[in-house]
């Protein structure tokens, strides 16, 4: 992942809404299930029910390509747009800043949430991230 993403995250939102505005996470989501389309596309994606302009579309994507999370491609007199990452990079990404910025405030309170919570929500991953420690406590004493 070679361009910088830019995002703010924000922990007292609900899933992609914690780095991503509403309109936003729609579009990502447009482009990750359809692939490259144009503003035209991706609003004709939307439910019919939604009142998003087609110039609010151009905008947000431009935002979003400045920040590194679309490609824009002239074709024409229309622009295209992709994810420069498909969605799991995007997660792995998101992920690794996320647990990053946590750990700045206190590394051990951080580990100790994630577990408790990996434990309430699926305590076979208990075992998993177990043997994960085991295996990079035997790759370091290793090198």
């Amino acid at each position: 992942m070679n361009k910088q993403l830019k995002f703010n995250f924000n922990p007292f939102k609900e899933g992609l809404n914690q780095v991503l505005g509403a309109l936003e996470k729609n579009i990502m989501e447009v482009l990750w299930t359809r692939g490259e389309s144009s503003v035209k596309e991706i609003l004709d994606a939307f439910s019919s029910d939604r009142d998003i302009s087609y110039s609010t579309v151009i905008t947000v994507t431009n935002r979003m390509a400045k920040k590194g999370l679309l490609k824009k491609r002239k074709v024409g007199k229309a622009y295209f747009y992709k994810p420069i990452y498909d969605r799991e990079q995007f997660y792995e990404f998101i992920s690794k800043k996320v647990v990053e910025g946590v750990s700045e405030f206190s590394f051990q309170s951080a580990m100790v949430h994630f577990l408790d919570y990996m434990a309430q929500v699926d305590p076979d991953k208990i075992e998993y991230f177990s043997k994960l420690i085991e295996s990079k406590r035997k790759s370091k004493s290793r090198s």
